[in-house]
């Protein structure tokens, strides 16, 4: 049988696939508790994943669209506008509500700099800046051109009828880039806009613990429209 006549054959493909899955169900099934463990199933799945490149770029695609972000939702939090503007317009509270980001520098003049970590482990870092400001109205933000990732968002403050807050929350994030490694991670974890919508109904619980806020001069943001 020539060489040829075996690279048609899709039962080498299909092997190697199958090869592939066995080692990323195994990944699955130790990951807690079993750091070494873990790094051995990424590893073997990295080795098959090189000769099956056809199947590694689906890989990608599927790991890519796992990390993606397209949010539109409505969340009712049981505190005054005043309360949870003054929250949100400070960037470094963030991360106290979304567990997906690992820390935000906010430097109180329209820009901060972001920090979360992939699924890999790798820390992905950016600058954003403000691009709409209404004190106890709308916040939007962008990350700067060029940046690692790509990242819109943008919160809309209205008063509900029980006295409390209803934001419109809209978040886009698309990371520039998805490795192999990644890929692996994010197929066993849960997708990010999953990820982040948790987060988000936990905000309520968060900030009903905190004492109430003082209104602060919102001037000290500059104000910015569309």
């Amino acid at each position: 049988m020539s060489k040829q006549t075996l690279k048609r054959r899709p039962g080498g493909e299909q092997l190697i696939e199958a090869l592939l899955g066995g080692a990323l169900f195994g990944f699955a099934a130790t990951r807690r508790g079993r750091n070494l463990t873990t790094m051995r199933m990424v590893g073997m799945g990295l080795v098959v994943a090189a000769f099956a490149p056809t199947f590694t770029r689906k890989l990608l695609r599927v790991g890519a669209a796992r990390r993606r972000i397209h949010l539109r939702t409505t969340l009712q939090l049981d505190r005054p506008v005043h309360e949870v503007f003054e929250f949100c317009r400070d960037f470094e509270n963030f991360p106290r509500v979304i567990q997906s980001i690992r820390c935000i520098a906010d430097y109180q003049d329209g820009r901060s700099r972001w920090e979360v970590i992939s699924p890999s482990g790798e820390i992905l870092a950016w600058d954003t800046r403000v691009t709409k400001y209404v004190p106890n109205t709308v916040i939007a933000w962008q990350s700067m051109p060029g940046s690692v990732v790509d990242c819109d968002g943008l919160i809309r403050f209205s008063p509900s009828a029980q006295g409390g807050t209803a934001l419109q929350i809209e978040i886009d994030y698309d990371p520039g880039h998805t490795g192999v490694a990644d890929a692996i991670r994010a197929m066993f974890d849960a997708p990010r806009t999953e990820q982040l919508e948790s987060d988000l109904a936990r905000a309520n619980f968060y900030l009903a613990a905190q004492p109430p806020a003082t209104t602060l001069d919102a001037d000290d943001h500059a104000e910015v429209s569309d």
